[in-house]
């Protein structure tokens, strides 16, 4: 081969070269039968160009696998996947590719061929799918909580700021004497109390979770969801201590213990047919009557909610009592909104004037990371949420709510002389 021959030898094979790469780098399948059909065109000008019959017959190898497959493609455009296995097929030989590119001496001339002649089939997702989900499949964003119960309570209360650990307040107590007229000459009329000092101690309620280092780097939503777990279940429990508990640190001074229990007074044994309405009024005026405000909530269970609803003005008499109204979707009884929580038993209610009780907090909820014990050694992180505070309603405060169960407070209404004389009936 002259220097001129091998020169232009040199240019085919570098041409080839720039085709195939080309070829092997597009990702759009549109444009693999064009890349095809110029690095066909090379090589039929190299296997015209060379020299040495050698090098003819190399080439030639080549060129009958790219003829088969241009020509199957063009046949039949929509056999698109041949393209995808001329593609794939390509990749695998990329160490003959390599040799090609890595000079023009004889010995690095390697021919490369492709099996194209697969039996061609129906493709199935079922079949022709494997070691994975083809297409990948659509993750929705975030976690799906489980249902959990809506904070309401905390919401309610007036908000105060704690600055020490203890809560105290002056209530007046003992009250004797009134007021009144005085004859001339007479004594005046006098009066006194007493003042007495109460506290509540400020109460920690707290929750953590360990989770691991490798969770947090692999999982990019886990840390906030993990936070707003945190969050949610504190304040759950807080709602339920403020709600419930006993007063004994860490437990709040729950409204629901402190508030009065129902009392039907005047009207004990003078309702007829009493029903869940009837309790619900006396209790507003067992409140008024105590000369505390107008109740601003009532809180019942979403059963006892739903069956207040259902009560109709006799059992005659099937129309809907009309001092229930629903404003906005939410139910009211003689203009007081009532909450349907699960918070509260079932067959039980609390009402009352929900400003009269304040919810002192100190910094309110705090989300820390740390180490704990041997979190370090086993790349373990603790995630923790602390609150502390108090809830005060004062003693005097205390008349303007009322709790009751709802069955005994009917069963106040009734008529015990009638149940007295014929105990039969007692359940009437």
């Amino acid at each position: 081969m002259t220097e001129q021959e091998k020169a232009a030898h040199d240019a085919l094979i570098n041409e080839v070269k720039t085709q195939i790469s080309t070829m092997l780098e597009n990702k759009a399948d549109n444009s693999a039968i064009k890349d095809l059909e110029n690095v066909l065109n090379v090589y039929k000008e190299a296997a015209e160009k060379t020299a040495t019959k050698e090098e003819v017959e190399t080439i030639k190898a080549s060129l009958i696998n790219i003829e088969a497959i241009v020509k199957a493609i063009k046949e039949d455009a929509a056999k698109a996947p041949v393209t995808t296995d001329l593609r794939a097929a390509l990749e695998a030989n990329k160490e003959a590719l390599k040799a090609l590119k890595s000079g023009n001496k004889r010995e690095n001339m390697h021919g490369f061929t492709i099996d194209v002649n697969k039996t061609v089939g129906t493709m199935l997702e079922s079949a022709n799918i494997s070691g994975g989900n083809v297409p990948v499949e659509q993750r929705i964003a975030g976690m799906n909580a489980i249902a959990s119960r809506r904070v309401r309570l905390m919401d309610l209360f007036s908000k105060g700021v704690a600055t020490s650990n203890i809560i105290s307040w002056v209530y007046q107590s003992g009250k004797e004497g009134a007021a009144g007229g005085t004859a001339e000459g007479a004594v005046k009329n006098q009066i006194d109390f007493n003042l007495v000092v109460a506290s509540q101690v400020l109460c920690k309620r707290t929750a953590f979770i360990k989770i691991s280092d490798e969770m947090i780097d692999d999982i990019d939503f886990i840390n906030s969801e993990i936070n707003n777990e945190l969050m949610r279940e504190l304040l759950k429990d807080i709602e339920l201590t403020a709600y419930s508990g006993n007063g004994t640190a860490p437990a709040l001074n729950g409204i629901y213990i402190v508030a009065p229990t129902f009392a039907a007074g005047t009207f004990a044994g003078t309702v007829d047919n009493a029903n869940e309405v009837d309790v619900l009024a006396v209790a507003i005026n067992q409140i008024l009557i105590a000369e505390q405000p107008m109740p601003t909530y009532i809180l019942m269970h979403p059963s006892d909610v739903t069956a207040l609803k259902l009560v109709k003005l006799s059992t005659s008499d099937k129309r809907y009592i009309d001092r229930l109204m629903i404003v906005a979707g939410t139910l009211l009884m003689d203009g007081v909104p009532i909450i349907p929580t699960t918070l509260v038993t079932a067959g039980t209610f609390l009402m009352g004037s929900f400003d009269m009780a304040t919810l002192y907090e100190k910094g309110g909820i705090m989300v820390e990371v740390g180490l704990d014990a041997d979190d370090f050694t086993r790349n373990l992180r603790t995630i923790r949420a602390e609150w502390r505070g108090a809830l005060v309603t004062k003693n005097n405060d205390r008349t303007a709510f009322v709790k009751g169960n709802i069955l005994n407070c009917k069963n106040s209404f009734r008529n015990y002389l009638i149940n007295e004389i014929s105990p039969h009936y007692s359940n009437l």
